[in-house]
């Protein structure tokens, strides 16, 4: 209903010219017929026969108020009768209402300034709920599957198109199986997003466990569950809105972004600027890209590596609509952005309000060393009794966790080699293989380093102080 009355407000505040940017076609014309109610629509496509300069003038020339809708008339607006027939529409020198409705829409400049866009929201969960119910009458079992949830369905189903979510309904219920149901309309979602490039739902079973060190920011995330549902919204906190993790690559940055998702217990979906700024319409995708996010909402929203997409001036006025939504969001979606080149971060991204913290991941101390290699090894299936790790790790201060990762797929891969178990002097033997980046690039590092001691709060606790109790 919000698109009925912002389309018959646009209306009658006099527009003449009104654009509704939408995949769902066919729901947008049942809208805006309903919108529009006694005025009489009249709908046009290429395919109708007519030329659309005759539709033009027969708009132009009737005697009552009526509405002309355009489909995918893009190719068409360079025909320069076309164009000057429209500006002269939506300069009102003409009884017309044109609206065009395409899934893509770039209007020339000076059609643009007089044209009104009108948002098609994707299906609310009420609307998803009475999709599912219709969807239920209408096949051929009468009865629903055992332990059938409703209430799951549409939640799954959230952030679908109208037809997508038909579609999914219908291969639930021919499942005959609740949990396969429920799973058939996930993968019918994670499928939908994945037509688009700039969206992508995550698979992630990272537990807050299996992150190594980063003591810190983990108690800060098993915090922030305690802050979703209606209990927390009665004693008057707000819903948890994201972190900011700044520091040296390779350090965890990405690994405790997917395991928020485990700790909240929420979906993961990954956003691509780099796919943003390649589309043909960067700002329309940008658009279409956060519908989708909130409709699909609660979830956390991962944007790795941010300042590749936002720093060093960007797209103006695709930086400017992504800080926007970052502080005005209401819908519950968590951001956690990560970001290695902090010199591109501009500094309105940090600002309180965007993101409730910001953090700086440091290199791991000798403990988190220590620990990052035991995590490691029992990841691969090896306890790690019987290892010196803390002797092997104390050494390795220009280690990040990556490295140290690799560090443990080397020892594996030689003992595996001589077919026996790992030793600590096969850990020795592969880290001295290494070259790590934070003495490849000191400078650069050291630089980071430096403006993390007093710009963010650290992700661990106070390196120099661990070490000195470990000594």
């Amino acid at each position: 209903m919000q698109f009925v009355r912002d389309f018959q407000r646009a209306v009658q505040a006099g527009f003449t010219l009104l654009a509704v940017v939408t995949a769902e076609e066919a729901r947008a014309r049942e809208l805006i017929a309903r919108a529009c109610g006694s005025m009489p629509v009249a709908f046009w496509t290429a395919a109708g026969g007519a030329p659309l300069a005759q539709a033009l003038a027969d708009a132009s020339s009737s005697e009552a108020k009526r509405v002309d809708v355009l489909v995918d008339v893009q190719p068409h607006l360079s025909d320069p009768v076309t164009l000057r027939t429209l500006r002269e529409i939506g300069m009102g020198a003409r009884r017309a209402v044109v609206v065009f409705l395409g899934s893509a829409l770039d209007l020339p400049i000076d059609l643009e300034r007089e044209t009104a866009f009108i948002e098609l929201p994707l299906p609310t969960r009420a609307e998803l709920g009475e999709l599912l119910d219709a969807t239920a009458r209408t096949t051929s079992k009468g009865t629903e599957p055992e332990g059938w949830d409703r209430d799951a369905l549409v939640r799954a189903a959230s952030g679908l198109t109208t037809g997508e979510a038909a579609r999914a309904f219908r291969l639930a219920r021919a499942e005959g199986d609740a949990v396969a149901g429920l799973r058939r309309v996930i993968a019918e979602k994670r499928r939908g997003l994945g037509r688009s490039a700039t969206l992508e739902l995550v698979d992630t079973d990272v537990p807050l466990d299996d992150v190594g060190g980063l003591d810190v920011v983990k108690a800060w995330l098993a915090s922030r569950v305690r802050a979703y549902g209606e209990e927390a919204r009665a004693y008057g906190l707000p819903e948890p809105r994201g972190m900011l993790l700044c520091g040296v690559q390779g350090c965890g940055k990405s690994h405790v972004s997917k395991a928020a998702a485990s700790v909240l217990g929420l979906p993961l979906v990954r956003l691509d600027f780099a796919a943003i700024f390649a589309s043909p319409s960067p700002e329309h995708a940008l658009r279409e890209c956060l519908r989708a996010v909130t409709a699909i909402a609660p979830l956390v929203l991962w944007v790795d590596e941010i300042e590749k997409g936002l720093g060093g001036g960007g797209q103006a006025r695709v930086f400017g609509a992504f800080l926007t939504w970052l502080q005005e969001r209401t819908e519950p979606v968590f951001v956690a952005a990560t970001a290695n080149e902090v010199a591109q971060l501009p500094p309105e991204l940090a600002r309180r309000g965007r993101f409730d913290e910001v953090f700086f991941v440091d290199l791991p101390s000798a403990r988190e060393r220590e620990e990052i290699l035991g995590v490691t090894l029992r990841r691969r299936g090896r306890s790690g009794d019987g290892l010196a790790l803390g002797a092997i790790a104390k050494p390795l201060d220009h280690f990040s966790g990556a490295e140290l990762e690799q560090v443990v797929a080397n020892a594996l891969l030689r003992a595996f080699g001589q077919k026996r178990e790992v030793t600590s002097e096969d850990l020795r033997a592969a880290a001295r293989e290494i070259v790590p980046l934070a003495t490849l690039y000191e400078e650069k590092v050291q630089a980071l380093r430096t403006w993390g001691r007093t710009r963010a709060r650290r992700a661990s606790a106070d390196r120099r102080m661990l070490e000195l109790f470990d000594d």
